[in-house]
């Protein structure tokens, strides 16, 4: 049976070297580290988990709290914070909380009884002021959503800057009743979404209409993006673009509009928002913004681990989104499209 001193042979470093990269100590991503864990894997090595984080009061396992495990949206962000993980030596626990906070309470007194290290938390609501004790205690990192009073350090886009982006893309194709569809829930996101849908609004001098407004379910469901659109489609002065929140809700708006009889782009355009699988899937291809779930993962737990190892880390990671033109966006049809644009682009 290969000791920890024929992998520090193997790999060409001091056996203190191996302890620190495969008890996580040691940044995962260099070319040592890669190399002791390539001798360690080629000798069978298994040091005694159990035993080292025993002595250390470690579990080695973190822990994930998740608002909806059947949104696709949160798959690659759960397969980057996995791969993070394991590169980390670290397992996780992963709950779907369903947005509840007695849930969410429950799985974080784990922390308390040492059954896990530290916490990503992708479900953080505006108001979460009860998680100060734990943050103040645990390591614990916000992912996708965060409270912006509460000081936890979080991973994520800029929300508002997409939303804008795509209220550009819509109005330069010469839309003027861009209808919405947002979400009751109180994640921050819903917020800077619907802010900058109403802003852009504003700047190209349109009159924001409440009747263009629809809020879907808080977890996103395809029959409440389906419900809202029929909704919005079946005013007499209908909107002529929809803007959902979610890729999820855009699919259900799609399918909402379809059962009208309306074609889309022909007769509605209609914008998401995550790039989910499921956006180029099926005829039209959804256009949307992609966030980069895997890295949005990947940094968290990097974050995480920083923080498991006393390092500091920044207490706000933005990382770059794109907008995606697909077919599910044209300009609207019967409209003077050079008349409405003469003032030149929209330049949100």
């Amino acid at each position: 049976m290969a000791t920890i001193v024929d992998v520090a042979k193997a790999a060409g470093v001091s056996v203190a070297t191996v302890s620190r990269v495969l008890s996580g100590k040691a940044r995962p991503d260099t070319p040592l580290a890669q190399r002791v864990r390539q001798a360690a894997q080629g000798l069978g090595y298994s040091p005694n988990l159990a035993a080292r984080n025993l002595r250390r009061s470690e579990s080695r396992v973190v822990l994930i709290l998740v608002p909806n495990v059947t949104n696709p949206y949160y798959a690659h962000i759960i397969s980057g914070i996995g791969e993070a993980a394991h590169q980390m030596g670290y397992g996780f626990f992963l709950c779907n909380t369903a947005g509840q906070r007695e849930q969410e309470e429950q799985v974080l007194s784990r922390l308390s009884r040492r059954q896990a290290d530290g916490a990503i938390l992708m479900a953080t609501e505006l108001g979460s002021g009860w998680l100060v004790p734990y943050a103040q205690r645990y390591p614990i990192v916000q992912c996708s959503e965060y409270d912006p009073k509460v000081d936890i350090p979080h991973v994520l886009v800029d929300n508002y800057r997409a939303s804008r982006e795509v209220m550009g893309h819509l109005l330069d194709l010469g839309h003027r009743r861009v209808g919405m569809i947002a979400s009751c829930n109180r994640y921050v996101s819903t917020q800077l979404r619907l802010r900058g849908y109403q802003d852009a609004l504003k700047r190209a001098g349109i009159a924001l209409r409440q009747d263009y407004v629809r809020y879907a379910a808080a977890d996103y469901s395809f029959s409440s993006g389906f419900d809202a659109a029929v909704s919005l489609l079946s005013q007499e002065e209908r909107p002529t673009a929809l803007f959902a929140i979610s890729d999820v809700l855009a699919l259900g708006a799609i399918a909402g509009a379809k059962e009208l009889g309306f074609r889309v782009p022909e007769d509605v355009a209609v914008v998401g928002f995550d790039d989910v699988e499921h956006t180029t899937m099926f005829h039209p291809y959804i256009t949307t913004v992609a966030q980069p779930c895997y890295e949005i993962g990947f940094r968290a737990m990097e974050m995480l681990g920083k923080l498991l190892r006393g390092e500091s880390v920044p207490k706000s990671l933005l990382l770059p989104h794109r907008l995606m033109a697909r077919e599910s966006t044209a300009p609207p049809r019967n409209t003077d499209f050079a008349a409405l644009t003469s003032f030149g682009p929209s330049r949100l």
